[in-house]
C-alpha cells in the first residue's frame, strides 16, 4: 500500500516538473522572440534619430 503512495508521489511530481519545465521553454522562447523584435525597432529608432540630427545639422549649417 505504501508503495503506490511512493509511486504516485513521484508520478505527479515528474508530471508537475514536466509541466512547469514545459511553460519555463515556452516563456523563454515568447520572450526571446519579442526581446528580438523590440531591439529590431529599437535599432530602427536609432538610425532614424541618427539621421535626424545630421539633417539638423545640416539645417544649422546652412542657416549660419
Amino acid at each position: 500500500m505504501q508503495a503506490w503512495i511512493v509511486i504516485a508521489a513521484w508520478g505527479f511530481a515528474v508530471v508537475f516538473a514536466l509541466v512547469v519545465l514545459g511553460f519555463v521553454g515556452y516563456e523563454i522562447s515568447w520572450k526571446t522572440r519579442r526581446l528580438q523584435v523590440e531591439q529590431a525597432r529599437l535599432q530602427q529608432l536609432a538610425a532614424d534619430l541618427a539621421q535626424l540630427g545630421a539633417r539638423l545639422q545640416a539645417s544649422a549649417e546652412r542657416s549660419r
